[in-house]
């Protein structure tokens, strides 16, 4: 009798198990239901995403940004509308119009365009660009004397900047944007950062031949140089803060490029390949380079400078670039292949032909213009900036090109 109770006992836990598994997957099931399924009805029942489009954010030393979604191709009426996802942040001013600048119809999903996740754009004619924009508040971040964002999409994005900037930096590379108005990020996924201040500071340096200036930019304090002479020239100083960016611009007739850029403990006295870290050489004329790299810590920086067979080897690098440059704009000519306006089916083309292949990518963030002014030569040991340079950058390899306009 005690062994039948037992089973029985049993075999009402086992049952009553089996019903409270149900009754627990039923709860799981309805949470899932009620969180997800509501947005995703509601998104189908306010329209289609928009799958192809590019984005332009136009930066400026200030925290906020304003956006553009740019829609090329594609046409619809008001009984098959299409959907717009906002960008993150409290978003505000939004206008729709077509290329010409001409208003277009469009709602959102909230009672106010503050409180939406999605604009409804109500039409588009086949021949027309769409151009939603809007601002957001409190995009860039002011950190330590620079401005910075990861910006990351899967699909081109647009960065243009004011006129009052003129360099900005992408995954730490420098580009001269003095005589540009903005980049274009392909596949992007970036780190932009600019400094808040670009006041150039100036060192004078004495040598056995006379004494000559360097210019220098960094967002922390930038120390005394010493200068090193005989077998090998050097350019020493100390780094007291962390996460240092410099850009030097130094003339040839006193120090030698190309360089390379050594960071060491303030102990250690012997400069080493694993010492070196990565620093692209960009704007070079035949008097003075421009060289930019980063700190991690504390430390002693070191630039070597090379022999003059090295530097006459770069120069006549540098010749051979200009001489493809110049037959390449000589096809373009014959092509009659101009620069489109950004926003604009031909943009977008003529970015594609800018794809290169992963070693290229990481290798050649340089820009045809840039190219005209010198060789970007960057150093070969990248390993102690991957900390820095990887956060928040999720898709792996970037291309950057120049977008050189107009500026009025």
């Amino acid at each position: 009798m005690t062994v039948l109770m037992k089973m029985q006992r049993c075999s009402k836990f086992l049952y009553q198990s089996k019903i409270l598994e149900k009754k627990i997957l039923f709860i799981i099931f309805s949470i899932v239901l009620i969180s997800v399924s509501p947005q995703v009805y509601a998104q189908e029942d306010l329209g289609l995403l928009v799958e192809q489009q590019q984005i332009i954010f136009e930066v400026g030393k200030h925290s906020d940004v304003h956006v553009k979604h740019v829609i090329e191709t594609g046409a619809w009426n008001a009984d098959r509308p299409r959907l717009i996802e906002i960008l993150p942040g409290a978003h505000s001013n939004l206008s729709v119009t077509d290329e010409d600048g001409d208003k277009l119809s469009f709602s959102y999903d909230k009672e106010t365009f503050g409180e939406s996740k999605f604009i409804i754009l109500n039409q588009k004619l086949g021949n027309y660009d769409l151009i939603a924009e809007y601002d957001i508040d409190n995009f860039m971040e002011l950190e330590d004397g620079l401005w910075k964002k990861n910006i990351v999409f899967p699909f081109d994005v647009m960065i243009m900047v004011e006129d009052d900037m003129e360099l900005i930096f992408a995954n730490s590379r420098p580009i001269d944007v003095s005589d540009a108005d903005g980049v274009n990020c392909i596949g992007c996924g970036l780190l932009l950062e600019y400094f808040h201040d670009e006041k150039v500071s100036t060192k004078e340096i004495s040598s056995v031949e006379g004494k000559f200036n360097i210019e220098l930019l960094s967002n922390g304090k930038i120390f005394e140089i010493e200068f090193i002479e005989g077998g090998t020239q050097l350019l020493n100083f100390n780094v007291i803060d962390k996460d240092q960016l410099y850009v030097l611009k130094i003339p040839l007739d006193n120090f030698l490029n190309p360089y390379d850029v050594y960071f060491t403990e303030k102990d250690d006295t012997s400069l080493d390949q694993l010492d070196k870290i990565r620093k692209t050489e960009f704007s070079q004329n035949e008097t003075h380079v421009s060289i930019s790299f980063r700190t991690s810590s504390e430390g002693i920086i070191s630039i070597m400078g090379a022999t003059p067979e090295e530097h006459q080897k770069r120069l006549q690098q540098i010749e051979n670039m200009k001489a493809r440059e110049i037959e390449s704009q000589k096809v373009e000519e014959k092509k009659g292949i101009a620069l489109p306006i950004p926003g604009t089916k031909a943009a977008s083309e003529l970015a594609s032909q800018f794809e290169q292949t992963e070693d290229e990518k990481l290798d050649n963030l340089s820009f045809s213009d840039e190219l005209k002014k010198g060789q970007i030569n960057n150093s070969e040991n990248d390993m102690t900036f991957v900390g820095i340079i990887a956060v928040g950058i999720i898709v792996a390899v970037v291309v950057v090109i120049v977008i050189k306009l107009k500026k009025n």
